[in-house]
């Protein structure tokens, strides 16, 4: 399996809009990104608990999704909208490409040393 994408539906909604609930960790990343930007562009080895597999729920806007299998070269581009929940295990290149300014929450189940488990130099 490339990755794991699953919508997801609020855990309770009203007026004022919708709540979310992760039971995945307590360390969050927000990442806000502009509209045609790529943010990833790399793998992680698997050495740390929060990147194996990697999570991230898009909240808001709309982004492309490129994976790809760095031994097998397996790969796959999907359009993902916001409310979705993305796992991708190690040893999986991804790239996100924002087809609209976006969101993106990555879930850890602690703060890691980013630079010890990814790997920028790949090349697809």
């Amino acid at each position: 399996m490339l990755c794991e994408i699953k919508k997801i539906k609020p855990k309770s909604q009203d007026q004022r809009g919708e709540i979310f609930e992760f039971k995945s960790g307590s360390h969050v990343l927000v990442l806000k990104r502009k509209k045609g930007s790529i943010s990833g562009a790399h793998y992680h080895l698997g050495k740390s608990k929060s990147k194996n597999p990697e999570i991230f729920f898009l909240a808001q806007g709309k982004v492309e999704l490129y994976v790809e299998d760095i031994k097998t070269k397996e790969n796959k581009t999907e359009i993902i909208e916001e409310n979705t929940l993305i796992k991708i295990p190690a040893k999986i290149y991804h790239e996100v490409k924002g087809l609209t300014d976006f969101i993106l929450l990555e879930l850890k189940n602690q703060p890691d040393k980013y630079d010890q488990d990814t790997v920028r130099d790949y090349q697809k």
